[in-house]
């Protein structure tokens, strides 16, 4: 299941990957094409905005490899023993996956948190075992499953 779900992940940020990388090039040429006219003040406005929007892109981008990356450094057939990232971790109130930062997805039916090792939630969870407990927002959560 694991490699499952890292496979549609990584097939997920490449489209995002994507999508964005074809944003950054309609912005190259809108920049390209965007000639300098009397309202010099309007032009300079308009690239730099341009320019803002490209960093945001650049930024996001760098985001994606950050998290393809991780997911890559994930070993699918590790058993894990106890939490750690790769780890696929069921609990008494919701199921997890210790990977990247992505939040809650729908995968082969079952809902679950993608959660990356620094997120409150996962530093609570890292090196329990099965049958293990934590205390979130008032709620003991008890570890029933690892994988």
């Amino acid at each position: 299941m694991k490699e499952a779900l890292i496979t549609h992940c990584r097939n997920v940020i490449a489209d995002k990957i994507q999508s964005i990388q074809a944003e950054i090039t309609a912005l190259k040429d809108s920049m390209g094409t965007d000639t300098k006219s009397s309202a010099g003040d309007k032009y300079e406005t308009g690239r730099e905005m341009m320019n803002q929007e490209s960093g945001k892109l650049q930024s996001q981008l760098s985001v994606f490899h950050q998290q393809l990356d991780t997911l890559n450094k994930i070993n699918p057939t590790v058993k894990y023993k106890t939490i750690g990232l790769g780890a696929f971790v069921k609990t008494t109130q919701a199921n997890y996956f210790l990977s990247i930062s992505y939040g809650k997805i729908v995968f082969d039916g079952m809902e679950l948190y993608m959660i990356s090792g620094i997120t409150p939630i996962a530093q609570l969870m890292l090196n329990k075992t099965v049958g293990n407990h934590f205390n979130w927002h008032g709620k003991k959560i008890i570890i029933e499953e690892i994988e």
